[in-house]
């Protein structure tokens, strides 16, 4: 086979299994994507309905609950104002239900209260694949990591205890979110990517023609002058004129039949010198004459909402729902933009890593970063709250960076992916002080050392945090001076 057949076809599979490697990296990315911002949505919903409901209510319809029971009617009301709270373009919130195990069976999960039209009585069976994976995580939160699909259609779910004062679980609950028509149209976007994916494949084979010819040209009249020159004809020459390594091996080529041409005349000179025997010898010589957690650098960042508890009394708790979601999802997406890893939701807040999983030697500067724009998106929402006649709220940051043990923590039937040690609650006590110093955003020294020079920090001197004795030194990037 011909090197300009090789060439063209090593070119043309090169160009099939990259578009191919690409489309599929790009469909499974986009899939996990996918995934991922429907389950967090979904988690977002049950994680701050659970701190909304009443527990006592919930806990109270059981299997001999009838359907026509006040407290039935209140509690099912309550949960069809929730799903419709958060309904958007986006989001489809299918349906909202309580579950709690079986009284004598604690293998079986019972329906309590559901939200949907043709609702499931009070203490009919929960049949559903999930059903092991909730009795697992009865006391956590817990989101599907894949969709279900049933003769109902195609689901994200998530779910959470609602528990009593005392912290102790009453039931769980549990929200389906509609992930057919997010997908369809996902796939018919994928569509369209495979006739682009057979386009470059055919605009591949015609670049692959043309250019496998241009090489071969080039290697055509260099293997024609070595040819020449390997019949003993050392004043042929190549005249390739290119500015590539083509041209530079063709210049070679011309210097090494120049060098032949001396060889041949310096050979029939020093035969007049030596026999033709040790001229053969001298010539052949190749001899020259004489001659699982892990301990690493992190920068922690800790977030909270301002009297959340005053305002949750205050507003009903589908209105609470609804704003938390909205700022939710824009603090989130100032961290991703800036690779921060979210660790959890704690309540209200939120807890969030840079520099874990993957080494950023720039998480400094990128934690900070993500603190402003989370100020940022928080300011565009509470002016858009106003004009809605909605409540603004304030939020507390606070950033440290040191060393934690960062890596899978817990138990064999439970583990999350968190950060330890005392950096992380030095990050959580800064939070706190922004309560006291009533400044939004409070930085360790040792997060102002490693980005001092991208911002216009504000030293506030040195504090002793709340619950510590030692003196830490604190800064703040100014409001209007923020970047």
């Amino acid at each position: 086979m011909k090197y300009r057949t090789k060439l063209y076809l090593s070119l043309v599979g090169l160009s099939l299994i990259s578009t191919f490697v690409g489309f599929s990296t790009f469909f499974y990315h986009s899939e996990e994507l996918i995934y991922r911002l429907i389950g967090s949505r979904s988690e977002s919903i049950v994680a701050t309905a659970t701190r909304l409901l009443d527990p006592k209510l919930f806990g109270s319809i059981k299997a001999d609950t009838p359907t026509d029971s006040p407290d039935y009617i209140k509690a099912r009301d309550i949960l069809k104002e929730l799903a419709h709270a958060n309904r958007r373009e986006d989001v489809f919130v299918v349906d909202i239900y309580t579950l709690y195990p079986k009284p004598g069976d604690p293998s079986l999960l019972l329906y309590g209260v559901e939200a949907a039209d043709d609702p499931f009585a009070p203490g009919e069976l929960y049949q559903d694949e999930n059903l092991n994976l909730i009795l697992n995580h009865l006391n956590t939160y817990f989101m599907d990591s894949r969709p279900s699909a049933d003769q109902w259609g195609v689901w994200m779910s998530a779910y959470a205890p609602i528990r009593d004062e005392k912290g102790n679980y009453v039931v769980t609950l549990g929200v389906d979110l509609n992930a057919a028509d997010i997908y369809q149209h996902f796939y018919d976007e994928i569509k369209y990517g495979i006739w682009g994916f057979f386009a470059s494949l055919i605009f591949a084979i015609f670049i692959a023609f043309f250019l496998s010819k241009k090489v071969t040209h080039s290697l055509d009249t260099l293997c024609s002058a070595v040819k020449e020159i390997g019949m003993g004809n050392l004043s042929a020459e190549s005249n390739l004129e290119t500015k590539d390594e083509f041209g530079e091996l063709s210049t070679r080529i011309n210097e090494m039949a120049k060098g032949l041409k001396e060889r041949d005349r310096l050979k029939a000179s020093f035969a007049r010198y030596v026999s033709q025997h040790i001229l053969e010898k001298i010539l052949s010589s190749e001899t020259p004459l004489k001659l699982e957690g892990e301990r690493r650098k992190v920068t922690l960042l800790f977030s909270d909402i301002r009297q959340f508890t005053h305002l949750a009394e205050t507003l009903p708790p589908e209105a609470v729902v609804a704003l938390l979601n909205e700022y939710f999802e824009q603090m989130i997406e100032a961290i991703f933009s800036e690779s921060g890893t979210l660790d959890k939701f704690i309540g209200d807040g939120i807890m969030v890593e840079f520099g874990a999983p993957i080494d950023d030697t720039r998480q400094e500067v990128h934690a900070v970063r993500a603190a402003v724009k989370m100020q940022k998106n928080l300011d565009f929402l509470c002016k858009k709250w106003l004009q809605e006649g909605r409540p603004p709220i304030q939020m507390g940051i606070g950033i440290h960076t040191g060393e934690a043990v960062v890596g899978n923590i817990g138990s064999e039937r439970r583990t999350e992916y968190t950060a330890i040690g005392d950096t992380v609650n030095v990050a959580a006590r800064l939070e706190q002080a922004t309560k006291i110093l009533k400044i939004p955003l409070l930085i360790s020294e040792t997060t102002y050392a490693g980005c001092k020079e991208a911002f216009p920090f504000k030293d506030l001197g040195s504090m002793a945090l709340p619950g510590r004795k030692e003196q830490i030194r604190v800064y703040t990037v100014p409001f209007d001076e923020r970047v």
